[in-house]
């Protein structure tokens, strides 16, 4: 926050009333973890690490020399530099870098910052998985490298370069073979008739559907016209600023064609499947309608059938419930809007109810999981534990005895373990013992119903380094650990059938995304652990009966459970969207897949590892501070403050971004003189590299500007101010701070035309504010959640005593959510400026008051109250020219009606404070609106209406402030100055002459909703 809170620089200034109102709120980037960083250096790599984490940054180090390799050959293209990677031992602290100002959500996996050409990724345990992430932002760095050569080399210095579904699909491409998720996504994109043609891309631009439409369609290409066609996209590039063009060129096709081809190549692979496999609503029942859900856990209370289950319905993601005999579900544990539940790990962790009613569940609070366990008939909390070695608590489940729990805890260097606790009511509770210690993957692990194993999911098979998954079974009594089933599979989410004879799992065997497939612990009287332990072959090469499938579907489905009749609730995705089925009788067809064969476990040969490289001394070193340009950009500052002025900013920062200068020079002057004179600059710097944040600085202003005046119409002044600030930020948590500040500056003012009172003072300024912020954002504002901001400040004179008055600003924002894409918002917010000669705030124009002329009413004290209903106007629209086309997405429409007003304006006649405006009611205006998204770089609003006078509510004609009857800028007329004032009033107040206007307006504007 505080970086843009003293960057006074930005092309986008237009939309500058909107974040002076809007720049305080925000969630907070909180930084819990000071990092000891290290360098290992490799030959093509910068390594930065942190030595908890010192055997994954050697593993690291192995992989990513093994891509660079690869990518060096298949791009046909060296690096001239090396690359800095950043990495992290978890998502918990990668979401804490300041490489790149942006929160980062659960499903970042890593990115490729373009500043500095940094790769930064975390680890979640998996080895695959790390790999995957690692090569597809390699193949973003040989990509920029290669693409800004070939435009630099060609001198087209302003080409826009390749869209992002090419950069990201050719990324998800190179990274490795598509992996089960895109299976799933391309084959049910097809299957129901939604798969985009590639001209229409935009409308799903940067979301996870374009990555894998991108990978695919790059994917027919290569197969249809060969891989070399893509690097020739590339050394094209520079031919054409269109895209389309660069592909019809190279190709021979343009998109329409080559989309028909895909489209027909897609249907022939997957068409066939219909007639062998079923989609999911086939061979099961509707558990959820709405709104994403997974992660299902059951409960049987002796009367009712309950599910609890994790589900995103209305933008934030809650624990409901619900009884299986009804299709309405209730909110259990509300998420995402407080520090306690941050995040429930949708697509990640699953949760788990006992036999007693108890609920365990893990959930992300602050700086490292926390594992809850909550009691669901009365929803009270019970136990909460957390660990401080372990960042990460995924999908616990109970013992049957309900005296403990496992998990897969992610551990500060990166491995991803299995750990019981001990749940009690003395003084054994949260003893945490620890099960494997290892770097291979442990996931989804659930006991039996006898207590005796713990089955699990793990890449620890020999077949790991390819990205495979198969099932183990760990014996409590002896510590050993035995492999279930084999194979180049991703097998997950086993669940133990209610008698513990059958173990149930999803697989991508048979080539499908995922279904069932189910294999027996315990046949003809014979379990598979005495099968094993007796060691009928050597080395633990032990014989047992082959998995079975037994669901065949066109889609993919997750997290089987149990119910006590035998039936499987799952979830099940179908058209886009996760939900939850059940699908009876599954225990009776599993009886039926009577084995036929008992199947060598191959391949079972770990420990197995990667390439490393070995920190030593000679290639290893602490880091060290050193700063870097991060960009220079021309700017264009409009304030109503300090004017209009033209210069050019220079960021400065660390590498990893926890010190950050930032230099902005403009020049004000408007004659040859006065350029040589009118030099104005800001320095900053900005330290965010623990919890508590600062910035400091200096600055110095000199020129004409204009300044709002008394009648809402510009002043012309000529002033000199140059100081310094400090500002502080304590994140009380992600959706909270505190923030104070201290500001001196030495001014002089005088009036260019003689209108205002000149000052010659020394101006020191305090502050201090609250902020809290919970807000879920839409594509033009907030649409859910609130926020509210308190500030106290005092400013005062210490030369003249020229000044010397207090300020409040209050702000209070609510968002009631009506539907998934509307919502009814509403804002109350006051400003007051009190004591000897306050400064004014403005108020009109499309943030406040919609319809009156922007900033005309300015005062020392103003309230606003706003009521606006938010609603989906149209999804999108695409405009057709006989050159060109134009598109939109996401237009929202808005309904409002405004209400405030500014009062105690301090009057001059040039020398004298002439008294203060009395309060004289409410002006307000109500109307109708429409936003665009542009880009997802800013918002344009158009909102049209009718003004009213609310002491009335009157809506013909109605009073405007001033000397203004029309809705356009005007210029300083000082000849016709006289005319916005009407005399003095008995107490001293101005009683200003109102002109008329009938009121009807139409208004745009930059600028997201409030």
């Amino acid at each position: 926050m505080l970086k843009h809170l003293f960057v006074f620089v930005t092309v986008l200034s237009l939309s500058l009333q909107a974040q002076y109102y809007d720049n305080y709120f925000g969630t907070n980037k909180v930084q819990y973890t000071h990092f000891q960083w290290n360098i290992l250096e490799t030959e093509h790599f910068e390594i930065y690490y942190y030595p908890e984490m010192r055997e994954l940054a050697e593993r690291a180090g192995g992989l990513a020399e093994e891509q660079y390799a690869e990518l060096q050959s298949r791009f046909n293209h060296a690096l001239i530099k090396k690359v800095p990677m950043i990495i992290y031992s978890s998502h918990m602290h990668f979401q804490q870098t300041n490489t790149i100002s942006a929160e980062l959500p659960e499903g970042i996996g890593g990115f490729f910052e373009f500043f500095k050409g940094r790769v930064v990724l975390p680890s979640d345990g998996s080895t695959t998985h790390f790999r995957r992430v690692l090569r597809h932002e390699l193949v973003h760095v040989f990509m920029n490298s290669k693409v800004n050569r070939i435009i630099s080399q060609h001198r087209k210095f302003n080409h826009p370069g390749p869209p992002l579904w090419f950069t990201e699909g050719l990324a998800e491409y190179w990274s490795g073979q598509p992996d089960f998720q895109a299976e799933m996504v391309i084959r049910d994109a097809t299957l129901n008739g939604t798969l985009l043609p590639v001209q229409e891309f935009w409308r799903i631009d940067g979301s996870y559907y374009m990555y894998k439409l991108g990978e695919n369609f790059l994917h027919f290409l290569t197969e249809n016209y060969g891989e070399e066609k893509i690097l020739q996209l590339m050394e094209n590039i520079w031919k054409f600023d269109e895209f389309q063009k660069v592909v019809t060129h190279t190709v021979g096709k343009n998109y329409e064609t080559l989309s028909q081809e895909w489209l027909y190549w897609l249907k022939k692979k997957y068409y066939p499947t219909l007639s062998k496999s079923d989609m999911p609503f086939a061979i099961s029942q509707t558990i959820t309608k709405v709104g994403f859900s997974s992660k299902p856990a059951y409960l049987f209370d002796g009367t009712n059938e309950e599910i609890f289950f994790v589900a995103n319905r209305d933008g934030y993601t809650n624990i409901y419930r619900q009884n299986l005999k009804e299709t309405k579900a209730t909110v259990f544990i509300e998420g995402e809007r407080t520090h306690e539940f941050e995040a429930f790990h949708f697509f990640k962790s699953k949760i788990h109810v006992n036999e007693q009613g108890q609920i365990a569940f893990a959930t992300k609070s602050g700086e490292r999981d926390v594992l809850y366990v909550y009691n669901t008939q009365t929803g009270k909390k019970e136990h909460q534990y957390t660990y401080k070695d372990l960042t990460g608590i995924i999908s616990p489940h109970w013992a049957p005895d309900g005296k403990s729990i496992v998990f897969s805890g992610l551990h500060m260097s990166g491995n991803s373990d299995l750990y019981t606790v001990h749940v009690s009511t003395d003084e054994t509770d949260g003893i945490l013992t620890r099960i494997t210690n290892d770097f291979y993957d442990d996931r989804d692990p659930a006991w039996s119903p006898d207590g005796k194993y713990i089955t699990f999911s793990s890449d620890r098979a020999g077949f790991s380094p390819e990205g495979t998954y198969n099932l183990f079974i760990y014996d409590l009594e002896t510590a050993r650990t035995f492999q279930l089933t084999s194979g180049k599979y991703q097998d997950a989410s086993p669940a133990w059938s209610p008698k513990g004879d059958y173990i149930v799992f999803t697989s991508n065997r048979q080539g499908s995304p995922t279904n069932i497939s189910v294999v027996p612990f315990i046949y003809q009287g014979q379990s598979f652990i005495e099968t094993a332990a007796r060691g009928e072959l050597q080395d633990s090469m032990y014989a047992h009966y082959a998995p079975r499938q037994l669901t065949d579907l066109t889609s993919a489905v997750f997290d089987p459970i149990w119910t006590k009749d035998g039936d499987l609730v799952m979830t099940a995705f179908e058209d886009f969207s996760f939900k939850l089925r059940r699908m009876e009788k599954a225990y009776d067809k599993a009886r039926q897949l009577v084995p036929t064969e008992r199947k060598k476990i191959d391949g079972f040969r770990y420990p197995w590892t990667t390439p490393k490289v070995s920190i030593i001394a000679s290639n290893t070193r602490s880091y060290e501070k050193k700063y870097s340009l991060d960009f220079v950009q021309g700017a264009f500052q409009i304030a109503p403050t300090y004017g209009y002025g033209g210069g050019a900013t220079i960021g400065y920062t660390d590498m990893m971004g926890d010190d950050q200068y930032y230099l902005t020079v403009f020049n004000t002057g408007q004659t040859t003189s006065d350029i040589l004179t009118d030099w104005n600059f800001i320095l900053t710097k900005v330290n965010l590299g623990q919890r508590v944040k600062y910035a400091y600085g200096g600055y110095r202003f000199k020129g004409e500007f204009t300044q709002i005046g008394d009648q809402g119409l510009p002043e012309s002044v000529y002033e000199e101010r140059y100081g310094g600030f400090f500002q502080v930020a304590y994140p009380l948590s992600r959706f909270e701070r505190i923030e104070t500040g201290v500001s001196v500056s030495r001014y002089q003012r005088g009036a260019a035309f003689g209108a205002l009172l000149p000052l010659d003072g020394v101006s020191i300024g305090n502050n201090i504010g609250y902020v809290y912020d919970n807000a879920l954002w839409g594509i033009t504002g907030p649409i859910d959640g609130h926020r509210a901001m308190l500030s106290l400040g005092y400013t005062s004179d210490a030369y003249k005593s020229q000044q010397n008055f207090y300020t409040i600003i209050a702000d209070y924002r609510h968002y009631f959510r009506i539907t998934m894409r509307s919502a009814y918002a509403f804002r109350a917010m006051t400003q007051w400026n009190d004591g000897k000669n306050p400064s004014n705030f403005v108020v009109g124009g499309s943030w406040d008051l919609r319809g009156f002329p922007r900033w005309n009413m300015p005062g020392t004290r103003f309230f606003v109250m706003n009521h606006e209903l938010r609603f989906p106007l149209m999804d999108a629209i695409q405009l057709k020219f006989p050159f060109v086309g134009l598109g939109f997405r996401s237009i929202r429409g808005a309904i409002f009606t405004d209400i405030g007003n500014a009062w105690g304006v301090q009057k001059t006649d040039g020398r004298v404070i002439l008294g203060h405006q009395k309060f004289d009611g409410f002006l307000g205006s109500v109307g109708t609106g429409f936003r665009v998204n542009l880009l997802g770089v800013m918002v344009l609003r158009f909102d049209f209406g009718k003004m009213f006078d609310a002491r009335g509510y009157k809506f013909g004609k109605i009073r405007l402030p001033g000397n203004r009857d029309r809705f356009v800028e005007t210029k300083l007329n000082t000849n016709k100055r006289s005319e916005g004032f009407g005399g003095i009033d008995n107490d001293g107040s101005i009683i200003e002459k109102r002109r008329w206007s009938r009121g009807i307006f139409f208004q745009f504007w930059f600028g997201a909703d409030f």
